[in-house]
């Protein structure tokens, strides 16, 4: 795995319109005015008509961001251990990490940051630190299914603060950048899957979480951090500092984040659903349709027959159950999918009209043209055109 590569060149302005694009991953600058989200692939940053960069090797590179040049550098990892992150990440940054803490030398920056593991099975990763350098963290994706909740705070030099919290898969692809001489406060909580389990088998609420959780796709979340977040996240940061009682106020503090998180999280998810009538164990299997519905666009998608076989449910059931689920009936569902996946490999410029037609599975390029100028009254090879401006 690639330790530290050059950053893509970027530019702040993104397509938010396909925010859904199940081809897209995601990218959260610290460094920005106010919380913001933008798209980015994995072998080249998307810029509305601009020039889509690759990806090269190299320990750091000069890139334009707001016309100013950074020397900035990137981390990729897909570790699913904070111990383990946290010793890579010292040694991409040639610091040295000794118990699980690494602590900036003067010439990097200053701060530190660490890896702890509660007693309850949580993974912490803490950081309180200004570093000198940009670094752009890349989580590749993770075949190991593990759920991440994060608090950020970062100030800019002469700047205010900028706040958020962050819960997503592991097995997901996301990008965060810490700009060159911005204070960041950071704690990140790492649950498992079957850690997340238990602790809604236990909650009333559990069911509706379960159910939310399995059907985003992709599962993101953010929001702006208030006032009592940051409180229990400043108490988290401090301990580490401290002499005494550490663990008990680590223990404590993030059982009150992660509470607080799933709290607040449920009553969004039921007042969104209110509507929705489905059983735990019917959204696993509507969730199983769903991932072999688009499991291979070049293929024909299976039948109704064939998915409700697969949900163990009759055709009518998943028929109703699926749009009341996803919002669509299953072969629009399907054809939006396939239609966003054909711009955004259009989009990557790594494929020619002809080739995302047919690996997307359409008999013809004409055939290709037209569902894609239906979707997007647009064809193909307009979108071709504006990326080589």
């Amino acid at each position: 795995m690639a330790g530290i590569r050059c950053l893509l060149g970027y530019r702040r302005k993104a397509w938010y319109s396909h925010f859904k694009n199940p081809s897209l991953v995601y990218l959260h600058f610290f460094s920005y005015v106010r919380l913001t989200c933008d798209f980015i692939y994995g072998y080249g940053v998307l810029a509305k008509y601009q020039k889509v960069y690759s990806e090269c090797q190299a320990q750091s590179f000069k890139v334009s961001l707001e016309n100013t040049l950074l020397q900035v550098i990137k981390i990729e990892y897909n570790l699913t251990s904070y111990d383990d992150i946290c010793r890579y990440f010292a040694k991409c940054l040639k610091l040295k990490c000794n118990n699980n803490v690494a602590h900036f030398t003067p010439d990097k920056g200053v701060g530190y940051f660490k890896s702890y593991n509660l007693q309850n099975g949580l993974q912490l990763l803490i950081y309180d630190c200004t570093t000198y350098e940009s670094i752009l963290f890349h989580r590749s994706k993770s075949e190991k299914e593990f759920y991440v909740l994060r608090l950020d705070e970062s100030t800019e030099k002469e700047s205010t603060s900028k706040s958020s919290v962050f819960f997503a898969k592991t097995n997901q692809e996301w990008f965060y950048m810490l700009t060159a001489n911005t204070t960041m406060r950071q704690v990140s909580i790492l649950m498992s899957k079957a850690w997340l389990e238990n602790y809604f088998d236990n909650e009333l609420a559990g069911e509706l979480l379960t159910n939310y959780i399995t059907v985003k796709s992709p599962l993101l979340f953010y929001e702006l951090m208030d006032s009592e977040y940051k409180r229990l996240m400043n108490d988290v940061v401090k301990a580490g500092n401290a002499a005494r009682f550490e663990q008990m106020i680590y223990q404590n503090r993030i059982a009150c984040i992660v509470e607080r998180f799933f709290t607040r999280l449920y009553k969004t998810t039921e007042r969104n659903n209110s509507n929705l009538k489905i059983s735990s164990r019917e959204m696993k299997r509507i969730k199983e349709a769903e991932d072999i519905l688009l499991k291979d666009f070049s293929q024909q998608p299976p039948a109704i027959a064939q998915l409700a076989r697969i949900a163990a449910m009759s055709p009518s059931k998943l028929k109703i159950l699926f749009k009341e689920v996803f919002g669509l009936p299953v072969n629009q569902y399907y054809q939006k999918h396939r239609m966003n996946k054909a711009k955004a490999m259009l989009l990557s410029k790594r494929y020619s009209v002809k080739e995302t037609a047919f690996n997307l599975g359409f008999p013809s390029v004409s055939s290709f043209n037209k569902a894609f100028y239906k979707t997007f009254e647009q064809l193909p090879a307009e979108i071709s055109s504006q990326l080589s401006k």
